[in-house]
């Protein structure tokens, strides 16, 4: 069964980009091959770390309506995995999926994913504010849940700051579709060193570079996210 994934967070800033640069690395380094859409026209990082590496990265604009058709068109012609970077603003495409599906740029992803044997995966990234976590509410109750896998991803960049506010929320929702995993929080100057180097986690240990601490910190942050997508079932297999 194929899967749309899209990283999602709405607002900006959350750590969806590093998600989904990430989990093409993990998807790399499993050997599990995945299409790779640049989602932002604005800030394309996905593309820039991976494009041409050894594939082609789309850059498709999903703020438009011709957009979300070229991404679904891209989809539906891949035999494999296709992961999307979302931009800032993502529910403005989401929200596009789940009308009646007869006009430009709108789908009945519910109806289409049912007839292809596909699903749709949302990786809803976190911060540690209020706004994140009201987006991920009202998306929770708009997705059709018979085609949507949720991982909710908590992103640990701010060590000093819980996520009280997603705690509190998360014991009065029903979040038993949903699974919640944890983004460790890696060296600033790594991730600095990667945006210079147009590169990512897959290829950290070649670059040259990159010192031997900052090789070793990304196989760690690499390999803890790897477990993590397997425990919700993105690897496996």
């Amino acid at each position: 069964m194929r899967r749309l994934i899209l990283a999602h967070g709405d607002k900006g800033g959350t750590g969806k980009t590093q998600a989904a640069q990430s989990t093409a690395a993990a998807y790399r380094m499993a050997g599990r091959p995945l299409l790779l859409i640049d989602g932002d026209a604005k800030n394309p990082g996905l593309h820039r770390a991976f494009d041409g590496k050894p594939d082609e990265v789309l850059r498709i604009n999903v703020r438009k309506p011709e957009g979300i058709d070229k991404l679904f068109e891209a989809f539906l012609e891949t035999t494999c995995d296709v992961l999307v970077d979302l931009p800032a603003g993502g529910s403005d495409m989401t929200a596009r999926l789940v009308g009646g599906g007869t006009d430009e740029g709108s789908f009945d992803i519910e109806t289409l994913f049912a007839q292809i044997n596909a699903r749709l995966t949302i990786l809803f990234v976190l911060d540690q504010g209020r706004d994140s976590v009201v987006a991920l509410n009202e998306e929770l109750h708009i997705m059709p849940k018979t085609v949507t896998d949720w991982i909710i991803v908590r992103n640990h960049r701010l060590v000093d700051q819980p996520f009280d506010r997603f705690e509190k929320w998360a014991a009065r929702a029903d979040l038993s579709h949903a699974t919640i995993l944890d983004m460790p929080r890696l060296d600033r100057k790594v991730i600095e060193l990667m945006i210079d180097a147009k590169s990512n986690l897959a290829e950290l240990p070649n670059l040259e570079t990159a010192t031997a601490i900052a090789k070793l910190r990304g196989q760690s942050a690499l390999r803890i996210w790897s477990a993590e997508l397997r425990k919700a079932g993105l690897l496996d297999g």
